[in-house]
């Protein structure tokens, strides 16, 4: 009780604080020049999972190419019930290591503001990764990096949108409750709304993950045994749905729509599988988030408050194009 106490505490201070606090204070870090030791940068995303491992992978695959003198250092909360908490012991331990940078991807920038505020006071700056709303008056972070949430919902769903011209019932396995699961959504309602002969007709959490994405489709399934589409806003959710299609004997008579170009989703497109899903250039984040946190630490340079990769959505008509390579460990 003490611990979520405190954690309700500092997220009811933050949101007090606002928009006019960040107007009223001034963030006193400049571009870093540090070129004579290995620059060590802390790495902390909501949870390990297929989606997050994919920028990992990406940014330490950019480290050896480029030939940084750079060590990455990845810590992430045993689960998503509990990020903000450990997130938030995670930085204290990560400022306390002497970290040069950190790079956190989170639900709410808010509630993280009391412990980005000691990172400026450590003189460490912070990068934001794979945020869906973030406010660009905070002073206490460099750069937001990734993708649009909003606009990647919005893609597939106008993929969907432009690719059923005949009454379609759409199951839609959603993320547990949240901004980012909130984004992806709206953006996807907002797209197929253009197209009246698309409707959901159900729409339950599946908590992100596979186990969840069968059970869920199962039940679905019960009640709206005539769906035409199966769509998660994330491909791990959809492929546990497609377990539940193949033991009714739907494969092929319902289509499956996802989210994030994940391997098993890729390769799920390339097999006949699922139908289309939508890349959100995760990988490339990688990329990105290393170049920013060198021009700024090492370089000494000044980079973009939002620095953001255009998404593209792959089917049976082009996933030969997709780049696999970035599956590689």
């Amino acid at each position: 009780m003490k611990k979520m106490l405190t954690l309700v505490i500092a997220i009811a201070m933050s949101l007090m604080l606002g928009c006019t606090a960040f107007a009223e204070e001034t963030y006193h870090m400049e571009p870093k020049m540090i070129a004579d030791r290995t620059l060590k940068v802390g790495l902390v995303p909501v949870v390990i999972n297929t989606s997050y491992t994919m920028t990992i992978n990406g940014a330490r695959a950019y480290i050896e190419d480029k030939g940084y003198d750079m060590e990455l250092i990845v810590e992430a909360p045993a689960g998503n019930t509990s990020s903000v908490e450990e997130q938030g012991k995670i930085i204290e331990r990560m400022i306390l290591q002497g970290v040069d940078a950190i790079v956190l991807a989170t639900e709410s920038d808010a509630a993280m503001l009391p412990y980005l505020r000691e990172a400026e006071k450590a003189n460490i700056p912070v990068f934001l990764f794979n945020m869906s709303e973030i406010d660009p008056s905070n002073i206490y972070y460099v750069s937001s990096i990734g993708y649009d949430q909003y606009q990647a919902g919005y893609d597939i769903g106008e993929w969907v949108a432009n690719h059923y011209t005949e009454e379609t019932k759409v199951a839609v396995l959603e993320g547990y409750p949240g901004i980012v699961n909130d984004q992806r959504m709206q953006g996807f309602k907002d797209a197929i709304a253009k197209n009246e002969k698309i409707k959901i007709a159900a729409s339950q959490c599946a908590n992100w993950n596979r186990a969840d994405g069968q059970n869920v489709t199962e039940s679905i399934l019960i009640s709206n045994p005539d769906i035409n589409l199966l769509y998660g806003p994330f491909d791990e959710m959809v492929l546990g749905g497609m377990v539940a299609l193949k033991e009714r004997g739907l494969k092929g008579k319902v289509d499956v729509v996802g989210f994030g170009a994940t391997q098993d989703g890729i390769n799920s497109i390339k097999a006949g599988e699922m139908t289309a899903t939508i890349d959100v250039m995760e990988y490339y984040t990688g990329y990105d988030i290393i170049e920013a946190v060198h021009d700024y630490c090492v370089l000494g340079k000044d980079v973009e408050k939002l620095i953001n990769r255009d998404c593209v959505v792959y089917d049976a008509q082009n996933v030969e194009e997709h780049d696999d390579t970035v599956f590689a460990e």
